[in-house]
Parts: structure tokens; C-alpha cells; sequence
């Protein structure tokens, strides 16, 4: 049975349940140890946040006029069994434990001075946008929301990009058209492969504008058009110069883009003795193996 010492008025008492890799160990026995259940609760008005947390405690009741220690937990509380009655069977730890309830206040309030000092909540912050992720958000998924809102900051530019070049493409189809009033019939066949010449190149101008991420992606020089005779020399040059300039001005904004959404820095939010309810201080007795 528990020693009367261990009956301390105000504190309740629990008891570990001792699993499976204790069971049939001889000379098992209980070790006092204190458990703090509590409510915390992160606030920062810069990033908007209130965020609250149930967190567990654990830590070996010191001996004597020891500290007790809060950086070591006494044992690891998720998916622990905990009961309000001993396993038959099982001793109690023979020592000067100090479970007083006014000692098991100290050990509350000991608690709460080292999660003030240490307890950090980290988010992801991104000082462009003035984005701030949300507890538990992976890295990759606060990126992606960084790169749609980049997007959008570039996409004004982007539609001005393309625009322009669409209008070099089009002061280069009326030269062409004007080129072929003036020709006589025969130049029809040319007249008409000169169409098909300019439509490709309009649809590779397309294809490089469809997506930022394609001018990373594709090429950023102009795809050779084998059916170029050495008489369209000048047209050649004219929509590989359209194309190669579109191509660079795409990576230079894509360059920007990137600049843009890769931008984090890590966001620490401490804790207020206020942020911290006590949701249950109790006396856990922990099953060892003497």
C-alpha cells in the first residue's frame, strides 16, 4: 500500500499503467513524479495570431532540497495510459520526495517561468507580402501561397510583356501584307507560306507567355524554321529576334518571380505567464524497474 506520507492534501494522485515491457519485471516499483497539464496560448498582433495549445508536462519529484527539472521530461505523456487507481502488486520508491502541496505549487510555478524563457512558437513569415503562416504548415505549402501571391505581382507586367510583343508581330505581318500587294501573282505560294511562317511564330510567343514557370522551363532562344528560304532572310530575323527578346525579358521577370516567392524568415512567438492556464497539477506515479 502507499506510504501515509505520500497522501498530500490537495494534490490528486495517479498512476501510470505499467505496459507491456514492464509486465513480469521483478522488483517494479513507483516513482513520484509531477504532471502539469495546461492551456497555452500564442498571441502576437503583428502576425494576427491567437493560437492555443493543450500541452503535458512531466518531471521527477525531486529528493531532498533538489530543483526539480523541467528539461527532462519524467516520461513521454502521448498515447500514455493513466489511471486513478495502482496496479496490485507494485511498491512505492523508498525517498526524501518533496510532494507537499506547496511544493507541487513551486514545481507549477517553475513550469511556467522556463516556458516563458524557452517556449517559442515558430511560423513562417514572408516580409515582402507581409504573409505569416499558420501553426503546423509545412514550409512547402506556406511557399506555394508566397508564389500565388507573387504571381499576381507580376502579372500586370507580364500582360504588358505580351502585349508588346504581340504588337512587333503585327507591324511585321503589315510589312509583310504591304510586301505582298506589291508582288505580282506568282508570289501568292510565298505570300501564303509567309502566313504560316508568322502564325508559328505567334503560337510559340503564345506558348512562352502561357506560363511563367515555361520560360524556365523552355528554351530562350527561337526555334529554327527549317522551310526559311535564304529570300526570307529578313523575316527569319525579324521573329527570331521577337522571339529571342520575349524569351529574355520572360526570364528576367521570371528571374523577379523567383526572388519574390522563395523569400522567408522564421517567426518566434513567446509566452506570457497570462498565456498559461493550469488545467490539472497532479501526482503521477510512474512504474520503473528498480
Amino acid at each position: 500500500m502507499e506510504s501515509q506520507r505520500f497522501k498530500t492534501e490537495g494534490v490528486p494522485h495517479l498512476w501510470l499503467e505499467s505496459g507491456p515491457k514492464l509486465r513480469g519485471t521483478v522488483n517494479i516499483a513507483y516513482r513520484p513524479a509531477a504532471l502539469v497539464d495546461c492551456l497555452v496560448n500564442f498571441r502576437s498582433l503583428r502576425a494576427g495570431l491567437n493560437h492555443s495549445e493543450d500541452r503535458s508536462f512531466s518531471a521527477w519529484v525531486p529528493e531532498g532540497q533538489m530543483a526539480i527539472d523541467w528539461d527532462t521530461p519524467a516520461v513521454a505523456l502521448e498515447g500514455a495510459h493513466i489511471g486513478t487507481h495502482p496496479e496490485p502488486g507494485i511498491r512505492y520508491r523508498e525517498g526524501d520526495f518533496q510532494t507537499s502541496r506547496e511544493a507541487f505549487r513551486q514545481y507549477q510555478d517553475e513550469l511556467i517561468d522556463s516556458l516563458v524563457r524557452n517556449e517559442r512558437l515558430r511560423i513562417f513569415y514572408n516580409p515582402v507580402f507581409g504573409l505569416y503562416s499558420t501553426p503546423g504548415v509545412p514550409l512547402d505549402d506556406f511557399l506555394s501561397q508566397i508564389a500565388e501571391a507573387a504571381l499576381r505581382r507580376v502579372e500586370p507586367e507580364l500582360k504588358h510583356l505580351r502585349r508588346r510583343f504581340e504588337l512587333q508581330l503585327e507591324q511585321i505581318r503589315e510589312a509583310q501584307t504591304r510586301r505582298g500587294m506589291a508582288a505580282d501573282a506568282v508570289a501568292l505560294e510565298r505570300l501564303e507560306l509567309t502566313k504560316l511562317r508568322l502564325f508559328e511564330s505567334e503560337n510559340r510567343l503564345a506558348s512562352i507567355f502561357s506560363t511563367l514557370a515555361g520560360t524556365v522551363f523552355g528554351t530562350t532562344e527561337p526555334r529554327r524554321i527549317d522551310r526559311f528560304e535564304q529570300s526570307d532572310a529578313e523575316l527569319r530575323e525579324d521573329l527570331a529576334r521577337v522571339e529571342r527578346e520575349a524569351s529574355e525579358a520572360l526570364k528576367s521577370l521570371y528571374d523577379e518571380y523567383l526572388n519574390l516567392a522563395n523569400e522567408y524568415d522564421t517567426f518566434e512567438i513567446g509566452l506570457q505567464p497570462d498565456n498559461i492556464q493550469t488545467t490539472r497539477l497532479a501526482l503521477l506515479w510512474i512504474p520503473i524497474g528498480a
